[in-house]
C-alpha cells in the first residue's frame, strides 16, 4: 500500500474517532430527558444528545442516499448512450461493407 493511501486512511480514521468523540461528549452533556412527537406520534423517551445524534445520523444519511440518484441516473443515461453508439457502429460497418461491395 502505497504512503499516500495509507495516509488518507489513518486520515479517516481520525476523523471517524474524532465525530465519535464529538457524540459521545455531545450525549454526555446533553443528558436532559425529552419524548419528541413526530406526526403525532410521540417517540421513545431519551437524552436531548442522543435523539439530535441520532436525527443528525438520519439527516446524513437520507443526504446521502439523495446524492446518489443523480449518479444512477447519468449511469443509466450512459449504458443508453453506449447501446445507440454500438447500434451506429454496426449501421456504420454495414455501409462501409456495402459500399466496398458495390
Amino acid at each position: 500500500m502505497s504512503f499516500l493511501r495509507w495516509l488518507m486512511h489513518f486520515m479517516f480514521g481520525l476523523l471517524a474517532l474524532a465525530c465519535v468523540a464529538l457524540g459521545i461528549y455531545f450525549a454526555v452533556e446533553n443528558s436532559q430527558i425529552i419524548s419528541p412527537v413526530v406526526a403525532g406520534y410521540a417517540l421513545q423517551s431519551g437524552s436531548v444528545g442522543v435523539w439530535l445524534v441520532c436525527v443528525l445520523l438520519l439527516g446524513i444519511l437520507l443526504g446521502f442516499l439523495a446524492s446518489l440518484l443523480p449518479i444512477f441516473s447519468q449511469r443509466r443515461r450512459v449504458r443508453g448512450l453506449s447501446k445507440q453508439l454500438k447500434k451506429v457502429e454496426r449501421e456504420l460497418q454495414a455501409a462501409h461493407r456495402k459500399a466496398s461491395g458495390d
